[in-house]
């Protein structure tokens, strides 16, 4: 028997009455907080799970609980939005109807909002609740041609009217529209209308705000970072002050009390599990679930606790390939950037091996978790570091100047890496203590210095984008725009990226090979496809072991896997 709550790691999947409770404050969530919720457009970005969904709907429920003079706050998410993305492949008009769905998004979000802050007043806007759900359901199924017939067609100059009326009615001073999971889509022309989109509403009564990844978010060449919107981080960076009261507080918040008071009577295990996570909740939850279950014996709930320093090694190593596979998955994800996926392994792997070399003769109190990378980046070496700041291997820390011999720009490393090669103290023969007090009392101003050619040799092969092949032939198409192969002469399709990973084997989900294989032998599922359209997850709760808890979580990571 488990808890399933507590380990939701998603927080717009957490009940608001455990929410407020769960939640422990981000170390600048006061200032993140005043940026999210005054004036102005602002860009929240992080890796996936580092808690921008829950800086966001903090922001939301404290515009919530204000009085007349604040804002009205528009929570929406747009985590679904890749399943528009085919439509661009198969419509002239891909656009039209993208914007059409983001609209209808917002309005849901309006009405939702109105009912949250206690109006009931009967909202006179563009679109009716009903009508919105009904063509945001055509719109996500690909069902263009009913959806062309009920004659939806809203700009943003109705979205801005509508908003402005709520505001008056309301008593409101302002709009703060919250678009979470805002650019998660990989689809450079989704972004690209996204973008265009949050330009134009932007204005002295509507401030947008929008939750992405670093390094993966296409930005049209209209829209200028700094100018357009400020740029927040929401990482939380392990090299903090307040960095273990944060992850300790979560989990005193999160765990049973028994669990957590044997957790902490082992100083060293805590530290070091803490520090794995790199800054990121949610991999600290998926961390320490496995050091615990629970069992009712006699109506009394009986705690099975085991935490000791293999588990912990064994976890670590766990953490480290599940980071690993979400910067590989980026190889689907962004076909046309393979080569810089597969390149990126191997500068990785030179980043491991420098600083493991830096530690060796290093005082436990020196050790480095930092590379330095002498400017200029080359561009290629700089959109692998994009990638690396998405999947959550590499944190971007800053520049340093040290005079003469130039200026760099510091990456932390994932530190679970770290720990998993033996880079830290580099050796595997070491004391719990020693690691520990290496991660928590190092000096922060140790790194080692390299140069991008030694990462991306000048003398090695050019990387180049990888274009889609032929459907016919299989020969790569010359470039992104071309219409007929030039091999065998046929028609080229446009390749979508949403059918792609949808047609994926369920075995690309993060699920136990076992659970894999009771799914694909209890039910009709295959596909990520079959999940995502498991109605009511019918097929799943068919699979023996399968509950409601299991069903739901098996849906959010077949929706986390094509976002």
């Amino acid at each position: 028997m488990e808890n399933s709550g507590v380990f939701i790691e998603q927080a717009e999947y957490i009940r608001p009455s455990d929410f407020i409770e769960w939640s422990s404050d981000h170390p600048n969530e006061d200032d993140i907080i005043k940026k999210l919720t005054q004036s102005g457009a602002k860009l929240l970005t992080g890796p996936r799970g580092c808690g921008k969904t829950t800086l966001m709907l903090k922001a939301y429920n404290k515009l919530s609980k204000k009085g007349t003079n604040g804002a009205f706050p528009i929570y929406v998410n747009f985590k679904s939005s890749l399943k528009l993305e085919p439509i661009y492949k198969s419509k002239a008009n891909g656009g039209f109807w993208f914007s059409q769905w983001m609209y209808l998004k917002i309005y849901e979000g309006i009405y939702s909002s109105f009912n949250d802050l206690g109006f009931s007043d009967q909202l006179n806007l563009s679109v009716k609740l009903d009508f919105a759900k009904k063509i945001l359901g055509l719109l996500e199924l690909g069902e263009i041609a009913k959806a062309e017939k009920e004659g939806v067609e809203l700009t943003t100059y109705n979205l801005e009217d509508d908003i402005n009326y709520i505001i008056s009615l309301t008593d409101k001073s302002r709009c703060v529209i919250l678009l979470d999971d805002a650019a998660h889509a990989f689809s450079p022309e989704q972004q690209h209308d996204f973008f265009e989109f949050f330009r134009r509403i932007k204005s002295r009564k509507i401030s947008p705000k929008a939750a992405i990844y670093p390094g993966v978010t296409n930005f049209p060449p209209t829209f200028n970072v700094g100018h357009d919107a400020e740029e927040i981080n929401a990482w939380i960076n392990p090299e903090g002050e307040n960095y273990m009261w944060f992850m300790t507080t979560m989990l005193s918040k999160r765990l049973p009390q028994e669990v957590y008071e044997k957790l902490t009577k082992e100083d060293s295990l805590l530290t070091i599990m803490c520090y794995s996570a790199f800054g990121i909740p949610r991999i600290l939850l998926n961390i320490v679930r496995s050091f615990y279950s629970e069992e009712e014996v006699d109506s009394t709930i009986i705690y099975n606790i085991s935490f000791n320093r293999t588990k912990l090694l064994a976890q670590v190593k766990e953490s480290n390939k599940s980071t690993l596979a979400v910067y590989t998955s980026l190889e689907k994800k962004l076909p046309t950037y393979i080569n810089y996926v597969e390149e990126g392994n191997h500068v990785f792997n030179k980043i491991i091996d420098l600083i493991k070399a830096y530690n060796k003769d290093k005082a436990v109190e020196r050790k480095s978790i930092s590379i330095a990378i002498k400017k200029e980046l080359s561009s290629d070496l700089k959109k692998i570091l994009g990638f690396f700041q998405y999947a959550g291997l590499a944190s971007h820390k800053g520049q340093i100047s040290k005079g003469e011999k130039g200026v760099f720009e510091i990456y932390i490393i994932n530190l679970a890496a770290l720990i998993d090669n033996n880079a830290i103290l580099a050796s595997k023969a070491t004391k719990t203590d020693d690691i520990a007090i290496s991660l928590k009392s190092r000096n922060a101003h140790e790194f080692t210095r390299t140069k991008t050619d030694y990462l991306i040799p000048e003398d090695g092969p050019a990387l180049k984008l990888k274009m889609p092949a032929c459907q016919n032939c299989g020969e790569e198409r010359s470039n992104d725009e071309a219409r007929f192969c030039s091999n065998c002469g046929s028609p080229l399709k446009a390749a979508s990226i949403y059918e792609e990973l949808v047609n994926e084997e369920i075995d690309v989900l993060p699920l136990t090979i076992n659970r894999i294989k009771a799914i694909k032998k209890n039910s009709g599922i295959r596909l990520v496809r079959d999940i995502l359209h498991d109605i009511g997850h019918k097929e799943l709760l068919s699979v023996p072991q399968i509950g409601g808890h299991w069903a739901a979580k098996i849906y959010h990571l077949a929706e986390e896997y094509i976002s």
